[in-house]
């Protein structure tokens, strides 16, 4: 290969795709490339040999002056980036940007020039165009800053939705804590075969409605992140057990068989939320027996191969799912039959909310179904099976036996309450128990009883006037520490609220509640954990 000449170099320097300057020891320009005559708007002829502060004077006592002067007599080495070189050179893209002055934005590297056997320095000039790359750094930050205030805007409404439902759910087990607690107690009193029918359908409805609102909350709580998994040990069997006897009398009714089974492999208590693995089944198994009128419904619940996991599949011999819908099934409001005259009722929440459950256990969920002959819907969780421990056996309140009326202990209870009809309802549960009721229809009025009365337990409603429940239950336990009461003296709490919401419940034990009942509130619920502290 022939090597290049002193002309070769020079024009190769003059070609270049950046701008070179070069000045000597007394700062005049010796060279000044194609790149920079075209972008300056100098002529070639007026640069080389002239003053480098004459052809650039906006650029003494700037930064890149003083730059290339550290060159010159020190041989020192410099880069300016755009950002740090607020006075770049006078260099423009076109004739265009040269009338409104608007210079291309610089990245400028100084170096020395040391000739060898030479005793003069030189200072080569290096200037590449960076708009482009800027253009882009800052469409880029306009985009994470448009993106940044989406995501605050999306969290904002995601809050908002939320405090929505809370909110609305609030509102209505208001009122639907009244039409239950009615229903319990007509049932206590005379009514005829008709009469009880009637009932039944109230009760059902209220049931079914009651449903809804859970339904909607866990999917706002999933979706918001804000619903955490337990991980506590139970008995699988137990579970099974409970959850397909809750479909028995439904099933009979319908001439339907619903069975279960579960793999001896599998060991008597697993750990896992039982909550949520049991709302997971009532869903399938609801599913099952809504579309299913002859036939059965079996629960299968056995090991996987590799022992890691369990796989529990819900079959019935149902009307099946078409083909094309079931990629479909498992998103929400999602109906097999979405037209306004079909024949089974639901919200099409119950499958979206059951994949969400299984995924947060770690788990997935599939579907296999034809039509006229019944779906099989198998779901797989990790599995973590251990010997059941023995250990002192404590009872739950829920299964306390609850005494007749006449051998409850007597008892004098403070309800901060006010709505009228859950005051009735109250007073409708209690009265053929030896219970005298004081009743508050704020927090300000149970504070002032409190003082002035000893009771033996305080229902409490969260939401009340002038002072809400959290503050009464907070201003009552600063109170009871004042008089240096002993906290298993101090008095049972209950929260008897409409807020379902974790953190809602969360706040209330922070504020010293002792137990909470989220309404509607049932007869036997209220009675058997009033009767638990009762009989401590």
């Amino acid at each position: 290969m022939n090597s290049l000449s002193e002309k070769h170099l020079l024009t190769i320097v003059k070609k270049s795709g950046i701008g070179i300057l070069i000045l000597d020891k007394n700062l005049n320009i010796v060279l000044a490339n194609s790149w920079i005559i075209k972008s300056s708007g100098f002529k070639e002829k007026s640069l080389i040999g002239a003053s480098f502060l004459a052809v650039f004077p906006e650029l003494k006592d700037t930064r890149t002056f003083k730059s290339v002067e550290l060159c010159l007599e020190y041989s020192q080495y410099s880069i300016l980036t755009h950002t740090l070189n607020p006075f770049p050179f006078p260099l423009y893209d076109n004739e265009k940007n040269r009338e409104i002055g608007k210079r291309i934005y610089q990245y400028l590297h100084i170096i020395p020039i040391s000739i060898e056997d030479e005793t003069d320095q030189f200072c080569m000039i290096q200037i590449s165009d960076v708009s482009q790359q800027v253009v882009r750094e800052k469409l880029l930050r306009e985009k994470m800053t448009l993106a940044n205030q989406r995501e605050i805007e999306a969290q904002k409404a995601s809050q908002a939705k939320t405090d929505f439902l809370a909110s609305m759910s609030h509102e209505i087990r208001t009122p639907l804590n009244a039409i239950l607690g009615m229903t319990d107690t007509l049932n206590e009193t005379d009514l005829t075969e008709e009469q009880q029918e009637y009932l039944t359908v109230l009760r059902n409805s209220g049931k079914a409605l009651f449903n809804i609102i859970n339904d909607i909350l866990d999917l706002s709580r999933i979706e918001s992140g804000k619903l955490e998994m337990e991980h506590i040990h139970f008995s699988i069997r137990d579970l099974m057990s409970e959850t397909v006897s809750l479909f028995y009398m439904k099933a009979k009714a319908k001439g339907i068989d619903v069975q279960f089974q579960i793999d001896e492999e599998i060991s008597e208590s697993i750990a896992g939320d039982s909550t949520r693995l049991q709302q997971v089944l009532i869903n399938l198994l609801s599913n099952a027996m809504k579309f299913t009128e002859k036939g059965n419904i079996f629960v299968n619940t056995l090991l996987c191969e590799d022992k890691k996991n369990l796989r529990i599949s819900v079959e019935d011999t149902g009307i099946g799912i078409p083909s094309e819908k079931l990629n479909s099934i498992f998103e929400s409001f999602t109906q097999v039959d979405s037209s306004t005259t079909r024949k089974y009722g639901g919200t099409g929440l119950g499958l979206t909310i059951t994949k969400k459950l299984i995924q947060l256990m770690g788990g997935e969920i599939s579907v296999v179904s034809h039509v006229g002959v019944g779906s099989k819907f198998s779901f797989e969780i990790p599995y973590e099976g251990f010997i059941k421990r023995n250990s002192g056996i404590h009872q739950h309140w829920l299964n306390l036996e609850l005494p007749n009326p006449e051998n409850f202990p007597s008892c004098n209870i403070l309800l901060a309450e006010d709505s009228e009809e859950n005051i009735f309802i109250i007073k409708t549960f209690f009265r053929k128990y030896p219970i005298d009721i004081s009743i508050a229809y704020n927090g300000k009025e149970a504070l002032a009883k409190f003082k002035s009365q000893k009771f033996d337990i305080i229902l409490m409603d969260m939401q009340m006037p002038e002072m809400d429940g959290l503050e009464a239950t907070r201003e009552i336990r600063k109170i009871e520490v004042a008089n240096q009461i002993r906290a298993s003296d101090s008095v049972p709490i209950i929260a008897i609220s409409a807020n379902v919401q974790k953190e809602d419940i969360s706040k209330s034990f922070l504020a010293g509640i002792t137990s909470y009942l989220p309404k509607p509130v049932r007869k036997q619920e209220i009675l058997k954990l009033m009767y638990f502290y009762l009989a401590l």
